[in-house]
Parts: C-alpha cells; sequence; structure tokens
C-alpha cells in the first residue's frame, strides 16, 4: 500500500508500506512531480533519506477529485489512487495482514 502527499508548488512525499505475517517494511520518497497534459513525470530524489535520481512517467487514464486512474508506461501496470484526508495516516500491517 502507498500514500503520497503530492505538493500544488510540484515537491512530493511517499509511503510504501508492505506487510508480512503482521510485520510492515516501509520506504519513504520525496521528490517531485511535473504534468504536461496527460502525462506525469515523478523525479524521486530520495528514498529513506538516500540521494537517489530516477525518473518515473505515467499516463493519466482518468482523473477527478476523489480518485485518479494512471498507466506506469514502465511496465503498463495501471494504478487507481484515492484522495483521502490531509491527516490520514497508514493503517498498521497487524490490522490488514
Amino acid at each position: 500500500m502507498w500514500i503520497a502527499r503530492m505538493g500544488a508548488d510540484g515537491n512530493f512525499s511517499a509511503q510504501f508500506r508492505s506487510c508480512a505475517k503482521g510485520k510492515g517494511l516501509d520506504e519513504f520518497e520525496t521528490g517531485r512531480w511535473t504534468l504536461k497534459g496527460d502525462t506525469e513525470v515523478i523525479t524521486i530524489n530520495s528514498v529513506n533519506g538516500r540521494p537517489i535520481a530516477q525518473d518515473d512517467t505515467y499516463k493519466i487514464l482518468s482523473h477527478d477529485a476523489k480518485k485518479q486512474v494512471y498507466r506506469f508506461l514502465g511496465t503498463g501496470y495501471v494504478y487507481t489512487s484515492h484522495r483521502e484526508t490531509d491527516d490520514f495516516q497508514m493503517p498498521s500491517c497487524e490490522t490488514i495482514s
């Protein structure tokens, strides 16, 4: 699972969590995002505080105030993200695995 906070200024921070047998493994990313037409580029600047330089390109398939559907061009995988409140917190692995 993941939660990404995409700022209007083009900055983002994201948390990714994998769960196995109630234990979580978290990864944190920061960087920038840009949108040109229906193409979004996510530039990752750090992972878990370590510098990295990686661009991920997505095609936006649909977007409204509550959700976005987009395809990662590197693999073709389609994601659906849903808007949450600003104070939303990632659930613990104990509650979902």
